[in-house]
């Protein structure tokens, strides 16, 4: 989109509106790929998000009861 900016004084100066993209890695047929996609769809859970899954913490245990 484009259109004008109009100051108080009512200069017109051109502008243009961008949509607002940012990149994601998503699950897209079974396979892990890196889409740009709106804030708006990633918010909604439009696509299904690749989640890093922690490694399981080792629990140590005192060695003397």
């Amino acid at each position: 989109m484009f259109g004008n900016n109009v100051s108080k004084s009512y200069n017109h100066t051109h502008r243009t509106w961008k949509p607002n993209l940012i990149k994601v890695k998503a699950l897209f047929g079974g396979t892990t790929r890196t889409l740009k996609i709106c804030t708006q769809c990633y918010r909604s859970d439009f696509v299904e998000k690749k989640v890093r899954v922690p490694k399981e913490s080792v629990v140590q245990t005192p060695e003397h009861v």
